[in-house]
């Protein structure tokens, strides 16, 4: 997993690449930002926590969801596991927190509810253990605090039969669930409250020209009781404390 987040990194580590897009928002296609606006909107919706929070991010690469949430609270400390991504994403925008690193299942650099909110976007499904990754999160949240991570869904048919015949490969060391799973694993862990919603039927692969009509279907798709549980993802959230 290093290995592969390293290469990735190494990809764009040009100074071309540092200055690209005009902003310290990573520069990807508009599918794509529409993807990652999606998710962290509704991570932000489930959190429901106020400006003056520090939070925590878990898994933040180079800086997808990161650069977003610095611009709705008043301290985003983000951690990975590569040093790579650390210091691509600290390249690219210093001014937005503090960036250190360390293992999502291990956060020992933090002390015990250190923040008031957490989150994961796309991380948990790469973890060896989702459980003790939960307990951490767990750990370093403030009571009262909130927890959000999202999770490809189990039931989603991208995943397997639409990738297969497309000839994409899944990601390594990949993990889906379904929202019944990730809801009791967070409640194992302590949280309690405990949400989820299915979200988003469009790729980040989307041709341009078709994301206004995917838009609209996927508001249409997530309100269909019916449709909305073959989603791409499921955000969940839980609260630290009754």
């Amino acid at each position: 997993m290093r290995a592969f987040y390293a290469s990735e990194a190494s990809e764009r580590a040009a100074e071309a690449w540092i200055a690209e897009g005009g902003s310290a928002r990573v520069p990807e296609s508009r599918s794509a930002h529409y993807f990652i606006d999606r998710k962290v909107e509704e991570a932000l919706r489930l959190a429901r926590l106020d400006r003056e929070n520090r939070v925590l991010e878990i898994g933040c690469s180079f800086g997808h969801m990161t650069f977003l949430l610095a611009e709705r609270f008043r301290e985003v400390v983000a951690v990975d596991l590569s040093r790579e991504s650390i210091e691509l994403g600290r390249r690219r925008a210093q001014h937005y927190g503090i960036r250190q690193e360390a293992d999502v299942e291990d956060l020992a650099l933090f002390g015990p509810e250190e923040f008031g909110g957490v989150f994961a976007f796309s991380t948990l499904r790469f973890c060896p253990s989702p459980e003790r990754a939960l307990r951490e999160m767990q750990r370093v949240l403030a009571t009262g605090g909130r927890v959000v991570v999202d999770v490809p869904n189990k039931n989603c048919p991208w995943y397997g039969p639409l990738k297969h015949f497309m000839g994409i490969q899944p990601h390594i060391h990949d993990r889906l669930f379904a929202a019944a799973e990730i809801r009791r694993l967070l409640e194992e862990a302590g949280f309690s409250r405990v949400v989820s919603k299915h979200i988003l039927f469009t790729t980040k692969r989307l041709p341009a020209a078709a994301l206004p009509v995917f838009r609209t279907l996927d508001r249409a798709l997530e309100a269909t009781p019916a449709i909305r549980t073959l989603s791409g993802i499921v955000v969940a959230a839980g609260c630290k404390g009754g």
